[in-house]
């Protein structure tokens, strides 16, 4: 149960990836779980950039790039305990970092608001003391779900396409797909 502040009280309010953690931890998952993963997210990730931003596909956001690598991390058997796992020995804060959540924390009503999956921010959270009632972040519950042996196969298959393809270049002012290069 998280804690609410009033109208008249002070909160603070933070991001993780960057002013608490040094971390990308989807880009390290996806790094660590799938075959030439650092690529393969970048390219997703620009992917997701054109989507939102260019083709501005209705009900998209921009910052969905941890939805569309679930099923590639899935195919490559991740798994909850497995990512909680991964990130837990993984987690590099920004120094002094822990001390400042211990501050405002027993100072004003805190709170980390991210798009890090519920592992990376629980184990953050563990490591620092920082309640994780307190936490807003992407729910994941990758074992809840079942991919069949052919799909895992079709999405193995489709890392390896996307993996070694030329990174999207997005002109300055697309408005649409038609005006990117053939390439792209």
């Amino acid at each position: 149960m998280s804690v609410r502040p009033s109208k008249s009280e002070r909160v603070f309010v933070t991001d993780c990836e960057g002013p608490i953690s040094k971390n990308d931890n989807a880009f390290e998952l996806a790094k660590h779980f799938i075959p030439d993963g650092g690529n393969f997210f970048a390219l997703i990730s620009k992917y997701d950039d054109v989507l939102a931003d260019v083709v501005k596909k209705p009900n998209y956001k921009a910052g969905d790039t941890l939805r569309l690598i679930l099923p590639f991390l899935k195919a490559y058997e991740a798994t909850n305990k497995k990512i909680l796992d991964f990130s837990a020995k993984n987690v590099l804060l920004v120094p002094g970092a822990k001390e400042t959540l211990n501050f405002v924390q027993n100072s004003v009503a805190s709170f980390i608001v991210s798009t890090s999956y519920e592992q990376y921010i629980a184990s953050l959270c563990k490591l620092t003391g920082f309640s994780f009632d307190n936490t807003y972040c992407t729910l994941l519950d990758l074992d809840k779900y079942y991919i069949p042996l052919e799909e895992t196969m079709l999405l193995r298959q489709l890392t390896a396409e996307i993996s070694v393809m030329p990174m999207i270049e997005i002109p300055k002012k697309a408005t649409s797909v038609d005006d990117f290069s053939l390439r792209d």
